[in-house]
């Protein structure tokens, strides 16, 4: 097992709006000065905030599936399939792009915080799909409590969201001190995001806003551990290879 870790200075970094919504982008696109460009079909992943409202004007997806995870304030989104709608924290708004689909993106209040994850199907096929849009608020979502440990399965067993990407997606929530097992198969990546706190990955530190990258060579399991502050990390779990072609950023 592999356990590397980025610091934010190894992330890329973009802004919308003139600026008042600021992004942290651990996978990137060209330019954006991201150490990593992809983990498998994980394509992009970005961390934006503003401290007050924000748009992003209409613009088109092909293809690709995206989601965009509520961590505190709202986001509303219009689309040219008729969308108009609002999602909070905790909640997640879905494209499977398809054929194509142009969208707009608001965000509402002085404490707006979340993520935008591409994931990349088998493009050749996805592209003759039609769109796509569908919401989940907070409650929807399955939540599992373990000796201190809040496991909410965003995309996985007992989730509503149904894409065509092989990817799981975990919201973690730690006490201070708390620890849990992740079991990891051969072959597979577990990416996350340390929201909130610091902790431990295996025996490696890890601190707020560092973006760690586990990859497993046998079966194996590791253990994710605060330290003696609450900690929140969102993680991904994707094949380190697919058995389509991925695109070339």
């Amino acid at each position: 097992m592999s356990i590397r870790i980025y610091p934010p200075e190894q992330q890329g970094a973009g802004a919308f709006d003139h600026g008042k919504f600021v992004e942290q982008r651990p996978i990137g696109f060209p330019g954006d000065d991201s150490t990593l460009d992809r983990l498998g079909p994980l394509f992009y992943w970005a961390w934006g905030k503003s401290s007050q409202d924000a748009e992003i004007g209409m613009h088109p997806h092909k293809a690709f599936e995206i989601m965009t995870y509520m961590l505190s304030g709202i986001v509303e989104h219009q689309d040219t399939l008729g969308t108009k709608q609002a999602v909070s924290a905790g909640g997640a708004q879905v494209m499977q792009t398809g054929s194509g689909v142009s969208h707009a993106e608001a965000f509402r209040g002085s404490d707006t915080e979340g993520f935008q994850i591409w994931f990349e199907p088998h493009l050749s096929q996805s592209v003759k799909r039609p769109p796509t849009y569908n919401q989940f608020q907070h409650e929807q979502f399955p939540l599992k409590k373990e000796s201190g440990v809040i496991l909410k399965t965003v995309i996985g067993e007992g989730s509503p969201v149904q894409i065509e990407t092989d990817v799981q997606v975990y919201d973690f929530t730690f006490a201070p001190g708390a620890a849990y097992t992740y079991s990891l198969s051969k072959g597979r990546i577990l990416s996350f995001l340390v929201v909130q706190g610091s902790g431990m990955a295996g025996s490696e530190n890890f601190t707020h806003k560092d973006f760690i990258v586990v990859k497993a060579e046998t079966d194996e399991k590791f253990s994710l551990q605060a330290s003696s502050d609450p900690m929140r990390l969102v993680a991904i779990e994707v094949p380190a290879e697919v058995d389509y072609p991925l695109y070339r950023k």
